[in-house]
């Protein structure tokens, strides 16, 4: 009796370590983390955190039902953030419904189509192609562009020779020789009436625009997100293998760069965030927000961006909503979302290809034409 008591008080102290931080992943998406970046750890945590709580309460139903109590009370009170993750929904279109008010939107971060053969596949990069031609969409965001002078990767005229949505806004953050070109795109089949840069002072690299489009007779406005990367280099990638069990043991110096590099990272997300917030509720036009946000529901980031808006995903997704292809399941960084005053969702899809690091993400959007803005 002894040892079952000494294990069951073990137990509930780390029951109530969970319970803890799980409510810290709560608060994660209300503190910057240019503050307490910490916290920003405890919101990537979240779905782990929620799965040990669920279990801690299952446990506890069989040897002492009260005690399960604590878990379950931490769990129902951020019962709204399971929808992050997990979603059953009814996304079929209605036919009756007008094709003129509709919008199909698709945010895409490419990996630069496959420039260096990271899949070690040599047809990704027209895959890629035919994925996109195959979804006939009206506005596309692409993050991580690339696109060469030469002919050789003219991704730029070959995406207009095989889609509707041939008007382009693009913006590069690096350029070689004049020739070859990395940034950020936004593809409509509607006239662009504005195009804009949102400025990033502390990043190089990660850049955002906003492109204002015509649709009959309202302007809309997209935003294409691309917020700051971790940027993990090959020995960044090792070391994860490495504390993931993949391969043997790694020293100490490895997870502490990679947590350097998170917290930069959070950091400078937060920053951003703040500009892309700020620009956003001056937007004189209803708005669409596509892109990577290199961050997850629970966080600081996408709290703050998807305030007052509604998320493709949550309305019209189905099942597990994980965009990114990496060593981290179940991750949802990438996004579609929309002022619910103008638009509604009618579906979502996560096309499962493996063609990049990020799976596309494609929604239906229905503009409400009694809601018309005076543009």
């Amino acid at each position: 009796m002894k040892k079952t008591s000494l294990i069951q008080r073990i137990l509930f102290i780390l029951n109530m370590l969970a319970v803890i931080a799980i409510c810290l992943s709560y608060l994660s998406m209300f503190v910057s983390p240019e503050y307490f970046w910490m916290l920003a750890f405890m919101g990537l945590a979240h779905p782990i955190l929620l799965i040990i709580n669920s279990l801690f309460v299952v446990y506890w139903l069989f040897v002492r039902k009260k005690t399960a109590l604590f878990s379950l009370f931490i769990i129902l009170i951020g019962w709204g953030k399971i929808g992050d993750v997990y979603q059953i929904s009814n996304n079929s279109i209605n036919e009756n419904i007008s094709k003129d008010s509709l919008l199909k939107v698709m945010s895409y971060n490419v990996r630069l189509f496959d420039l260096y053969n990271w899949t070690e596949n040599k047809n990704t990069r027209n895959n890629i192609l035919e994925l996109i031609r195959n979804q006939h969409s009206d506005i596309i965001c692409f993050q991580e562009f690339f696109h060469e002078d030469t002919g050789i990767f003219n991704t730029l005229d070959t995406l207009k020779e095989i889609q509707e949505a041939k008007n382009v806004h693009i913006d590069y953050s690096a350029h070689v020789k004049n020739v070859n070109h990395w940034g950020i795109a936004t593809y409509t089949k509607f006239p662009i009436v504005e195009k804009g840069l949102i400025h990033f002072k502390d990043s190089s690299d990660n850049i955002s625009i906003f492109t204002d489009v015509l649709f009959h007779k309202d302007t809309i406005r997209i935003y294409n997100l691309h917020l700051e990367s971790i940027r993990f280099r090959r020995a960044d990638y090792e070391t994860l293998k490495k504390i993931t069990g993949k391969e043997d043991e790694t020293n100490l110096d490895g997870p502490q760069r990679i947590i350097s590099r998170m917290r930069r990272a959070y950091i400078r997300r937060a920053r951003q965030t703040n500009v892309i917030r700020e620009h956003i509720e001056a937007s004189p036009h209803p708005v669409i927000v596509c892109g990577d946000f290199n961050d997850t529901p629970t966080s600081y980031a996408y709290h703050q961006i998807a305030k007052n808006l509604d998320d493709s995903y949550r309305e019209k997704g189905n099942g597990i909503g994980s965009t990114y292809v990496g060593m981290i399941p179940f991750l949802r960084i990438d996004y579609v979302l929309y002022d619910p005053i103008y638009f509604e969702a009618l579906d979502l899809k996560v096309i499962k290809k493996k063609y990049s690091d990020h799976y596309p993400v494609v929604s239906t959007l229905k503009l409400n034409p009694a809601t018309e803005k005076n543009n």
